[in-house]
């Protein structure tokens, strides 16, 4: 398995997946506007949001997003997380500055 192939597919994800919520305002943005989000929902949020936008292109021998999620390490998932609460951050300022 290339970890690192699947780590950067993610973190790709995170970012698609911000810039697709910044036309839903009342979406897991404002949901996670308050307080610091889990790990295990942002997890849940790039997994579920890669299989419904149809753009899992399969990585190494795993037919879902799910499933690549689960075989990284962990120290790996926690590296995504990091991205996803920085961009998550970046965007959240963004929206207040406007």
């Amino acid at each position: 398995m290339d970890e690192e192939k699947i780590k950067s597919y993610f973190e790709e994800q995170v970012r698609v997946i911000l810039k697709r919520s910044a036309a839903e305002p009342d979406g897991f943005r404002a949901y996670f506007a308050g307080r610091e989000p889990r790990e295990e929902e942002i997890l849940g949020l790039i997994a579920i949001s890669s299989m419904m936008g149809g753009e899992y292109c399969q990585v190494e021998p795993f037919p879902t997003p799910v499933e690549a999620l689960a075989a990284l390490s962990s120290s790996t998932r926690q590296e995504i997380v990091r991205v996803f609460r920085r961009e998550l951050k970046t965007c959240l300022r963004q929206l207040t500055a406007a």
